[in-house]
Formats: C-alpha cells, sequence, structure tokens
C-alpha cells in the first residue's frame, strides 16, 4: 500500500509565481509590487500600477540529475518549453472632483487575472550499479535468491501546480497599498519507475515497475498590504491562506514474476489542506538608478492536513496524518535581489533565494532549495521585455523498492535546473 505523506509535501513546496523581472531579482517580490507578480504573489502590490498592463511568460527548462546509486554516479538530462505566467491588470484611477487632492484618499484601484505555473514537477534520471546487500524479492518475503545483482532503475515525473488569480487591489494617498486575491489551483503529477535487476551469484532476471498519477484541484486566498513611509522606502506583508485540495490518485505496482506480483492498482481519493505561509518584505530605491529587496516566508510543514473525501479509508487517513507529523517541521525561506539602471530604458537584476529544509531529520539542511538568478530588461513607455536565468539546486533521494529493515538501496541524487524566463508586457 502506498503512503502520500511525501507527496503531501511536494504538493505543498511552491513558490509565488512571478515574471522574469522577478525572477532575475531572486523572487523577493512581496516589498516591491507594481509588477504582474502581484498576482501570485503580494496582491497589494497590483495598487502600484499606473497604467494597465498584459503581460506573458513562456519558459526553458532544462534540468540535471546527477544520481550517486550503489557507488556508481551517473547523469541524465532533461528539457522542455513551459507556459510559466500569462495576465492582466486593468488600473483604473478614481475619479476626483475639481478642486480636491488627486493625492489624497483612494488614488486608483486594480483587477487582475493571471495564471502562474508555481512548481514544475518534471524530471527524469537513471542510475544503475552491483546490489550485493538486497533484492527486489526481498520486499516480497523471498529470501532464496542470493543477494548480488545487476540493478539498473529509470524514473520519469511530469506535471506541476499551476493557479488561476483573481486579484484586486486600492492605492490609499500613494502610502498605503491594500489588496486580496483568490486562487483556483490545479494539481496534475504523473511518476514511474522501472527497475531491472539482472541475478550475478545466480542467473535470473526480474523487474518492478511502478507507476501513479494524481490529479487535484484546490482554492487558496492572499491578504497582502505594501506601506510607504517614503518615495524610496516599501514595507510589504503577505498572508497566504492553506491551499484546500481534493485529490484523486491511482498507484500501479507490477512485476514480470508472477509468483510475487502480477499488477495492483490502488485508487485513493483524499482532501489535502497545506500550510499557511507567511511574508515579509522591504525594498529601498537608491538614488532613482538601483532597487534591493528581500523577502522572508514562514511555513510550517507539520500542519500538512490530511482528510477523508467521500467516507475514504480513515485507517490511511490516520496513518499520513500520523507520518507528516513524525517527519516534518517548520521552515523559513528567503530571497535577496538588486536591480539597477545602466540607462533609462536598461536594467540589469541579481537575485538569491533558499526555501529551508521541511524534514525534522535534517540537521545539516541537505534538502534545502537554492536559487541563483540574474537578468536584463529593457522599458519604454508602452512596452517591455525582460529576460532571466535562473539555477535550482536541491538533492533527493530515490528507492526502487521499500524493505521493512531499511536495507533498500538508495540513489542520493543532485538536482539542478537550469531555467530561462522571457516575459513580454504591453502597456495600455
Amino acid at each position: 500500500m502506498p503512503t502520500y505523506a511525501g507527496d503531501a509535501l511536494r504538493f505543498s513546496q511552491t513558490n509565488y509565481g512571478s515574471s522574469a523581472r522577478f525572477k532575475g531579482l531572486g523572487n523577493a517580490q512581496i516589498g516591491v509590487g507594481g509588477d504582474i507578480s502581484s498576482l501570485g504573489g503580494n496582491p497589494a502590490g497590483l495598487g502600484l500600477f499606473t497604467k494597465s498592463e498584459f503581460v506573458f511568460t513562456p519558459e526553458f527548462n532544462g534540468t540535471t540529475m546527477d544520481a550517486n546509486f550503489l557507488n556508481n554516479n551517473t547523469s541524465t538530462n532533461r528539457s522542455q518549453i513551459n507556459l510559466n505566467q500569462l495576465g492582466v491588470v486593468f488600473n483604473m484611477p478614481t475619479y476626483k472632483a475639481k478642486g480636491q487632492d488627486a493625492q489624497k484618499g483612494v488614488v486608483s484601484a486594480a483587477i487582475g487575472l493571471g495564471y502562474n505555473r508555481n512548481n514544475d514537477f518534471g524530471l527524469e534520471a537513471n542510475f544503475s550499479g552491483v546490489n550485493n546487500t538486497s533484492s527486489v524479492y526481498n520486499m516480497f518475503g523471498d529470501y532464496s535468491v542470493a543477494p548480488t545483482s545487476n540493478q539498473a532503475v529509470s524514473v520519469a515525473r511530469t506535471g506541476s501546480v499551476s493557479e488561476f488569480n483573481i486579484a484586486g487591489a486600492l492605492n490609499i494617498s500613494n502610502q498605503v497599498y491594500i489588496g486580496a486575491s483568490l486562487g483556483l489551483v490545479s494539481l496534475k503529477y504523473d511518476y514511474g519507475t522501472i527497475l531491472d535487476e539482472d541475478g550475478i551469484a545466480s542467473n535470473y532476471y526480474i523487474n518492478y515497475n511502478q507507476n501513479q498519477a494524481s490529479e487535484g484541484s484546490g482554492i487558496n486566498a492572499r491578504l497582502g498590504v505594501i506601506f510607504r513611509p517614503t518615495p524610496e522606502f516599501r514595507i510589504g506583508a503577505n498572508l497566504q491562506t492553506p491551499t484546500w485540495f481534493n485529490i484523486d490518485d491511482s498507484f500501479t505496482a507490477s512485476s514480470n514474476d508472477p509468483n510475487v506480483l502480477t499488477s495492483e492498482t490502488y485508487d485513493f481519493s483524499y482532501n489535502l489542506r497545506t500550510p499557511l505561509k507567511g511574508s515579509l518584505g522591504a525594498s529601498y530605491i537608491i538614488g532613482s538608478r538601483a532597487l534591493i529587496s528581500a523577502d522572508v516566508d514562514f511555513v510550517d510543514y507539520s500542519t500538512i492536513k490530511f482528510s477523508s473525501s467521500n467516507g475514504g479509508d480513515m485507517a490511511t487517513i490516520a496513518e499520513n496524518n500520523n507520518e507528516v507529523m513524525a517527519t516534518f517541521r517548520s521552515a523559513v525561506n528567503y530571497r535577496v535581489g538588486g536591480e539597477v539602471k545602466l540607462t533609462d530604458l536598461v536594467s540589469l537584476r541579481a537575485g538569491y533565494g533558499l526555501n529551508g529544509s521541511a524534514y525534522k531529520d535534517d540537521s545539516d539542511n541537505h534538502f534545502q532549495t537554492q536559487f541563483y538568478s540574474g537578468g536584463i530588461g529593457y522599458r519604454n513607455k508602452n512596452y517591455y521585455f525582460d529576460l532571466a536565468y535562473q539555477r535550482v539546486q536541491t538533492n533527493s533521494t530515490f528507492s526502487p523498492y521499500l524493505l521493512d529493515d531499511y536495507t533498500e538501496p538508495v540513489a542520493d541524487v543532485k538536482n539542478n535546473k537550469n531555467n530561462v524566463f522571457l516575459t513580454f508586457g504591453l502597456r495600455f
């Protein structure tokens, strides 16, 4: 029977959707605003728009998986093109009667609609080695096979978490900006592993295949504020509610050896509540030519919660809730970024981010994720282009089968993603 706590963490570890400009800034956006990224980040940032805008951002992802499995090193590459972001913001200045101060009270309002891709699951990994400790037969209680074999594993994963956001914001006296958004979330996740085991001490061959397909939909909301005490300095805060998911999962395991397994499928539907996320950020404009920005998030992954969907298996629900509390902890994410105007039209950007590890037993933060980014942008009154490069580094583990005594082979994998984002914006 499969477990689902790992999937719950995977579906909870989403990033704020953003444009190439904010990607280049390390995604440090909570205290900046004035960008389409505010739709999926701090909605108060929509209040800083002075014109309406239409924006879209395609992305290119190149992933390299460097695996160490049974003391053998392998590397696998994969690339794909996705739509990262698409949206529109309508800026609506407030009507003021003749003689009224146009810069006091509600100066303007903004409404935005947009799509963001907040998490990409795509990867491929191939690894192999000689196993002198265990066999996949051991998982089925058969210890008659000598544990010396060549084992080759292929892993393929696709899918994403994406959102459609509806947001609105108010600009109050060009000092206080408040906003709220509603997110309609879509989840799709497909995962497959193939293990080929060839006996060395004894002549045999067995394969063991696992396939998982998960689809879900959910809803969340955000409430944000940006305060500008001076024209140069901004402070932002954003509260993102949990996402309430309903997920349908199907897991199939199969083997070519009918003595241990032919094919078994487990279908399971459940509700999932992801953690609340709180974010603070600040930005400062230096001499009208440069910007620095920094954010921090707090997320408690131990608050992930499973619940029954349509009277589902309560024992499985309880088991996975217990695993969440025993395995996960709170984490702090932070991001910093800077932007410099080379001319009135061209800017350079750079940034860094770190998402803290969610695992209680990860004292050396082996499973944290680091982001390095840079970019360039061209902007005039009516349109703009932004180009960003982002490198994402994280570690993960894969096991082709599991044993009760935890002696199964484990691949330690370094996952490096090299992503390129291109944003085109049109002001009207």
